[in-house]
């Protein structure tokens, strides 16, 4: 098969995503090219007429222009999006799934609207990880920690840093962009202050501070945060990708409680979630005290995500739904 794969725009992360779902489709036998959409809709129309595809797979797709989407649906290849934010821009990715033969989502609420909206072809696809570079690792004391956190400081993130610095001494590292004016605060409020790398970092540099932590702690993004697209309010059920990148650490990880969770990981024996942060910390008391059920949880993790959760994973599947 011969892919013509259309990137997101998107920087940072993206890029890892994107060469990881290269290397799948090549290990599973196809040929795929990626066209990033800085080079304008008459390249698009030129790739796409020399290569030939059998099939065209967007990432993300909200930088998408209007042209571009008018031509994937004449053109009489298959198409497909792959809808990585879902469902924080629903206003954005509700016009796009007209355009697309197959839709792919990383979130089951997501699909469920799709579905109520009358689209045939649609399929849950959650992001995946790549082991070769997520893996357990020994590190300097630079990147250790009791509690890590990696990620933008969303509302109910700040918040329960917060409720944590005033409830504890555990040492807790963050690691992404726009954490100072709230380590400020609170280190003239509180005189606490974190361990912070305020920026984005390499996912390879993600997996030492991960491996440094005795329990890394995973929040997810709201569905009613400020910056989101959702006006029609739809609240995600399913977890993000820094679950499988963690899990693939071979590392503890706390997460706030999802309904798909169960359908990826055994509760209790291969991850822990909490319900709400007087139960966080009840759980971070517990297992920052018992060493040894925190380490066969993260080996059984590790496990799981290599039968089940890598993006070879999720392009092999991907590719079963569009043959079949």
């Amino acid at each position: 098969m011969k892919i013509l794969f259309i990137t997101s725009g998107f920087r940072a992360v993206y890029y890892f995503f994107e060469q990881s779902i290269v290397e799948a489709f090549q290990n599973a036998g196809h040929y795929c090219e990626s066209f990033t959409l800085n080079n304008g809709f008459d390249a698009l129309k030129l790739k796409k007429q020399s290569l030939q595809p059998d099939l065209i797979l967007a990432m993300a797709g909200l930088k998408i222009s209007k042209p571009t989407l008018e031509f994937l649906k004449q053109t009489k290849v298959k198409s497909a999006i792959w809808l990585t934010e879902d469902p924080y821009y629903m206003d954005w990715t509700i016009p796009l799934i007209t355009y697309f033969d197959y839709i792919f989502t990383i979130d089951q609420a997501a699909l469920e609207q799709y579905k109520r909206l009358g689209r045939p072809n649609v399929y849950h696809l959650p992001l995946g990880t790549d082991p070769e570079v997520f893996h357990s690792t020994l590190v300097s004391e630079e990147f250790t920690s009791d509690i890590c956190l990696v990620g933008v400081p969303y509302s109910n993130r700040i918040e329960l840093i917060e409720f944590l610095l005033k409830r504890t001494d555990y040492q807790i590292q963050i690691v992404g962009r726009g954490w100072g004016k709230h380590n400020n605060e609170w280190n003239k409020n509180l005189n606490r202050d974190l361990n912070l790398v305020n920026a984005w970092v390499k996912p390879e540099t993600v997996v030492n501070y991960y491996n440094g932590s005795k329990i890394v702690l995973n929040i997810h993004r709201p569905s009613d945060e400020k910056y989101n697209k959702n006006r029609i309010g739809i609240i995600a059920k399913s977890i993000n990708n820094r679950t499988f990148d963690a899990a693939s650490c071979e590392v503890f990880q706390l997460i706030d409680s999802k309904e798909e969770l169960v359908q990826h990981f055994e509760e209790g024996k291969e991850i822990v979630s909490f319900q709400d942060k007087n139960d966080l910390l009840e759980k971070i008391h517990y297992y920052i005290a018992h060493d040894e059920e925190r380490r066969q949880m993260a080996i059984k993790a590790r496990k799981r995500v290599l039968t089940s959760h890598t993006f070879q994973h999720r392009i092999d599947h991907l590719l079963m739904k569009v043959q079949s």
